[in-house]
C-alpha cells in the first residue's frame, strides 16, 4: 500500500485510523459507527485510499432498509473519508461530492398526546417500571442517560446527566418525581448505587429499559419507543410555555437549532389565523 508523504493521522492502515477516529466517542457511538465502516470497506473490497466516489455512489444505491437508515449509514462514512483526508491519510475527500437526501422528517409521529403518556405510565408495572417510565417523560432523559443514574446525581430536585457528547447537563424535577426515584434506593444501597437495577441488583441496562417501556406500551395498545417519552416532553413542554433555551438545556441539545424541530411539528399559532376572512 502507498502512504502518502502528507499523512499525519498517524496511521499505516485503515483499521488504526478508524479506531482513531472512533477514539473519544461515546461507546454506544462506537457500536454504532464501527459496524457502518466495516460494512462499506467489505461492499468496496478495496482500502479507503483506493476508493472512488463511484465506490460510494454504489454503496449509497444498494443499501437497504428505510431513508433514515440510508442516511445515517452513508453520513457515518462521509464523517469517516472526511477525517481521512483531513489527517492526510486519504489524498482526496471522495465523500464529498455524494450527497444523501436527508429522509422526510416524521417527528410529528412519534409525539404522544398527553393521555397516551398517561396510559403508559399506567400501565407499567407499579414500583420500578413506572417510576423510570414517568422519569423518562418528566426529566426528557435518553434511555441511557437513565441507566447511568447514581444517587450521588440527585441535589434537592436536581438531577445530573452525565450524556451525549460527554457533556454534563443538570435540570430541575417535580417533588413527587425525585421522591419516586428516592423510593428506590435499596439496604445496602450506596450514594455511588445506581437507581434503576435489575432484579438481581446489577445496574439496568438500556436493552432491559427499552423491555421494560416496550411492554408498558404494549398493555397500553400503543406503538412507541422509549424515545417517544423524550419526544412528548419537549413537544408538551413547548407548547406549556416552556422557553426553548430551557427545553435546550433541558434535552442536552448541542444546538437549539435541533430543539426548535419541535416548534415545527406541533405548531399552536398558525399565519392562517391572521389572514383576513374570505366568503365560504
Amino acid at each position: 500500500m502507498n502512504h502518502l508523504p502528507e499523512n499525519h493521522s498517524g496511521a499505516s492502515t485503515d483499521a488504526q485510523l478508524i479506531e482513531l477516529w472512533l477514539s473519544g466517542r461515546p461507546e454506544s457511538t462506537q457500536s454504532v459507527y464501527r459496524p457502518v465502516v466495516v460494512e462499506f470497506l467489505a461492499f468496496v473490497g478495496k482500502g479507503l485510499q483506493e476508493a472512488t466516489v463511484a465506490d460510494l455512489v454504489r454503496f449509497s444505491e444498494a443499501l437497504p432498509g428505510s431513508e433514515a437508515t440510508r442516511y445515517r449509514k452513508v453520513s457515518t462514512v462521509k464523517s469517516l473519508l472526511g477525517y481521512a483526508h483531513r489527517t492526510g491519510y486519504c489524498l482526496f475527500n471522495i465523500g464529498l461530492p455524494v450527497q444523501c437526501p436527508r429522509p422526510v422528517n416524521k417527528l410529528h409521529e412519534k409525539i404522544l398526546e398527553p393521555s397516551g403518556v398517561q396510559e403508559v405510565i399506567q400501565a407499567a408495572t407499579a414500583g420500578r417500571d413506572r417510576i423510570l417510565t414517568r422519569f423518562l417523560y418528566a426529566s426528557g432523559a435518553r434511555i441511557s442517560e437513565a441507566c447511568k443514574l447514581r444517587f450521588t446525581d440527585l441535589r434537592g430536585n436536581r438531577v445530573s446527566f452525565f450524556g451525549k457528547g460527554r457533556k454534563t447537563r443538570t435540570v430541575l424535577l417535580p417533588d413527587a418525581v425525585v421522591a419516586e426515584l428516592r423510593s428506590l434506593r435499596q439496604k445496602g444501597d450506596t450514594d455511588h448505587s445506581h437507581i434503576f437495577k435489575s432484579f438481581t441488583g446489577k445496574p439496568l441496562l438500556p436493552r432491559n429499559a427499552r423491555q421494560v417501556i416496550g411492554k408498558a406500551a404494549d398493555e397500553a395498545a400503543l406503538e412507541m419507543s422509549p424515545h417517544y417519552l423524550r419526544h412528548s416532553h419537549a413537544s408538551h413542554a413547548l407548547n406549556g410555555g416552556c422557553p426553548i433555551h430551557v427545553l435546550q438545556n433541558n434535552l442536552g441539545h448541542a444546538n437549539v437549532a435541533t430543539t426548535s424541530l419541535y416548534l415545527h411539528v406541533n405548531p399552536t399559532q398558525g399565519s392562517s389565523s391572521y389572514l383576513p376572512e374570505m366568503e365560504v
